[in-house]
């Protein structure tokens, strides 16, 4: 983070939110302070209930805070783009290239542009060869690649992933993955909301939220890694058990042995591992 852009794009003062369920209010976020900075990859993280998806619905736009502040300092449009759990939900188009060419022209893309831009971001995500067919023809994974790149496609400031990967198969999920971390090699922003802990590591910054509320806010390390006085991270106290690789890397810790860095994945751990 030391060497990232400082502008923040999207900033939460002090953000709650109340919601109406079954007659009772019941308040989804209090009182958030939290930014989202320019070229960096803020990764959202909480079990079911914590208030993940209701901060990425905000920062969209799609929802305003009942109370604090949101501001977005992005100057352009599209500002954002949010890619939803479930693909079926931005689905509008026939087929694909229909479908990428429906959203572009909802922001006023030319018509002359709208071709090249539509074909370009289907080879993106791979989907070129099925630009044509049926999109009640493609499977989960497909279309939340179609999802990707009706997004692609209108070039947005930030991408916003609400647990964009978690109803897919592992092999969908790492080709999701894979794209959202070209994006952010190549400078977007990304808003990764997920409970998917091994998804934490590629995370410049992970903010934790529980009941609402915001716990943690900090690299992916520390989350894992930094121990409290009870004894746990705060990976931990939010009642998750940490990915493999760090529990092993806890043991090798245990027996005297400490990485530097301490491995997040399973490719860092190996390499630690064959040092020894």
């Amino acid at each position: 983070m030391e060497s990232m852009d400082r502008t923040a794009l999207i900033t939460f003062e002090q953000v709650s939110y109340h919601i109406d369920h079954a007659g009772t209010p019941r308040i989804a976020l209090r009182n958030i302070d939290l930014s989202v900075y320019r070229g960096e990859w803020l990764a959202v993280a909480g079990t079911n209930g914590s208030g993940k998806s209701t901060l990425a619905k905000i920062a969209a736009g799609l929802y305003s805070p009942t109370g604090g502040n949101l501001k977005r300092s992005i100057g352009r449009e599209p500002a954002v783009q949010l890619i939803f759990q479930n693909p079926e939900t931005a689905l509008i188009g026939e087929t694909p290239y229909e479908d990428v060419c429906l959203g572009l022209a909802n922001f006023g893309v030319s018509n002359e542009d709208i071709p090249s831009r539509a074909l370009d971001a289907l080879r993106q995500v791979g989907l070129a060869q099925l630009a044509h067919a049926p999109a009640a023809s493609l499977s989960g994974g497909q279309k939340q690649l179609l999802a990707i790149a009706g997004c692609l496609a209108a070039e947005p400031a930030v991408y916003i992933f609400d647990e964009a990967t978690s109803m897919l198969d592992p092999q969908a999920r790492e080709g999701i993955i894979h794209i959202a971390r070209r994006l952010h090699r190549e400078g977007a922003t990304i808003l990764w909301i997920t409970q998917l802990l091994d998804e934490l590591v590629w995370a410049d910054r992970v903010a934790a939220l529980e009941e609402g509320r915001l716990r943690f806010t900090g690299t992916s390390r520390a989350f894992f890694y930094e121990i409290g006085d009870d004894g746990m991270s705060c990976c931990e106290q939010l009642g998750f058990a940490p990915p493999y690789t760090i529990q092993a890397v806890r043991q090798l810790v245990k027996h005297g042995y400490r990485p530097e860095p301490l491995p997040l994945t399973p490719e860092q751990l190996g390499k630690a591992v064959s040092a020894l």
